[in-house]
């Protein structure tokens, strides 16, 4: 438990504005709760511990020294190579570009545009929703761009299933046409793979019918269920892509070493485009530009940990890829294990059977929500402590309750039913689950969970506190 003032304590979350940075200073506060909503990969730690971190050895006098900042031209060879597999046999290094993390990438690419003139000031970006809420910093901060959420209603709001109608219906309703369209693939947070036929009709009418650019978000590309369907498909082996010699000048892929490769704390990303547009943004000007990886850099830092990697072997084979396949092993058997205690304690989710998950279970905790309006949360009061007597009644501490710390209130920005849901979880359950609308969802009382984030056993232990907290309520007792 923190020793900080309730002063301290709220003055330091509001200082991080992000959800999930502020989520990472809730944890440093209160490392008692477990976090399940935030997005981090635990699994494939111990092989990277004995492989490659225990035997990274010295860093010798080369290894702090300057690297170039969009990674040198063998690390960009070695990623290429590593991800050809997934994304596409033809990924070459001069395709590949480095940044410190993937929301680096993407604002680089947001800047690319605008210093190419497809973008500028207040052009809309079309995003799926749900959808990561880092995607509004990266190209509304300081791009000045406007993210449109794009709700998936076609097919029925509770299914969440994007189709080209969707997309279609919020282009042409806008004030002006949105030049970016953004798809995340694997889906964040709902885990789906989008089937090939899909994107295939979604990059054909964008390609041939609009102006828009496309940037597909390939994060969780080897997240991947054993027998999911329908499988992955990477923006860059479409054909739709490849078949179109104006696409290598509108689609770009980013991707990074967070999520498949549990490497968050790295912050190591790249931007992937044939565009010359962005090739030149990326590489620099000579006498005249700077790369803009130079404000970013793939630093000498990841050249030294992450290019060990890329070259350790194991049985002759590429390390890199045998630890993917390893991961997806690793991944079904959590997501097997955490579905199983989700099912057990009657909490609902979304989910088709065979589907893929990626690293996520997206709860459909709408039955728990209190009543609509009650104790409403100002959106300008910021984090706080809830006084006692503002808590609703279906979430008022019981008798044998009363002696819990309250923890404080973290996001009044959105509804207060689904705050005070989430507060009540992370108070009594000591479990930490991430609030739908923060991630743009239109209805209340969705919620991320991460099952990656720590270890199996300790994901399945707060699904079963969960489970026992809001038992009351599925045995209709409140």
């Amino acid at each position: 438990m923190t020793q900080h003032t309730p002063e301290e304590i709220t003055a330091l979350l509001a200082g991080a504005a992000d959800p999930e940075h502020r989520l990472a200073v809730h944890q440093e506060l209160y490392p008692e709760v477990v976090n399940l909503a935030t997005a981090e990969n635990v699994l494939v730690y111990p092989s990277l511990r004995d492989n490659v971190f225990a035997e990274l050895g010295v860093l010798e006098q080369r290894d702090v020294k300057y690297a170039p900042s969009y990674g040198s031209a063998e690390i960009r060879a070695d990623i290429a190579a590593m991800l050809r597999p997934a994304l596409s046999p033809d990924l070459t290094a001069d395709d590949v570009f480095g940044t410190a993390g993937v929301s680096a990438a993407l604002e680089c690419l947001a800047f690319a545009l605008r210093e190419g003139g497809v973008l500028r000031s207040g052009d809309r970006v079309l995003l799926p929703a749900p959808y990561w809420q880092g995607f509004n910093w990266c190209f509304e901060q300081r791009p000045e761009l406007l993210c449109v959420p794009v709700h998936l209603r076609e097919l029925g709001e509770e299914h969440f299933d994007l189709t080209l109608e969707d997309i279609q219906h919020v282009y042409r309703t806008q004030p002006e046409p949105p030049k970016l369209l953004v798809l995340t693939n694997p889906n964040n947070p709902l885990g789906d793979n989008y089937s090939q036929d899909l994107l295939e009709s979604i990059y054909r009418w964008v390609l041939n019918e609009t102006g828009m650019h496309i940037i597909s978000d390939e994060m969780y590309a080897h997240s991947q269920l054993t027998g999911a369907g329908p499988e992955f498909v990477s923006a860059l082996s479409l054909n739709a892509y490849k078949n179109n010699p104006e696409a290598r000048n509108r689609v770009h892929v980013v991707w990074g070493f967070a999520k498949d490769f549990g490497m968050s704390g790295f912050k190591a990303g790249v931007v992937i485009s044939r565009s010359p547009m962005v090739q030149l943004a990326m590489k620099g000007i000579k006498d005249k530009q700077n790369s803009y990886s130079w404000f970013t850099p793939f630093d000498s830092l990841k050249h030294f940990v992450i290019g060990k990697m890329l070259k350790t072997t194991s049985g002759g084979e590429s390390y890199p890829l045998v630890l993917m396949e390893q991961y997806r092993d690793w991944l079904t058997a959590a997501f097997e294990e955490t579905r199983a205690a989700l099912d057990s304690g009657r909490l609902p989710y979304r989910y088709r059977e065979g589907q893929n998950a990626a690293q996520f279970f997206w709860l459909d905790l709408r039955a728990y929500l209190p009543p609509r309006g009650t104790a409403v949360i100002p959106p300008e009061i910021g984090p706080h402590f809830p006084q006692p007597d503002r808590v609703p009644e279906p979430f008022a501490a019981d008798a044998e309750k009363q002696a819990t710390a309250a923890l404080p209130i973290l996001f009044p920005s959105i509804s207060s039913e689904e705050e005070w849901l989430r507060w009540y979880i992370a108070t009594y359950a000591q479990v930490q689950l991430l609030p739908g609308q923060l991630l743009s969802c239109a209805e209340p009382g969705y919620f991320r969970l991460c099952y990656t984030a720590v270890d199996t056993a300790d994901v399945v232990a707060s699904v079963q506190r969960v489970a026992d907290l809001l038992a009351p309520w599925s045995n209709g007792e409140r």
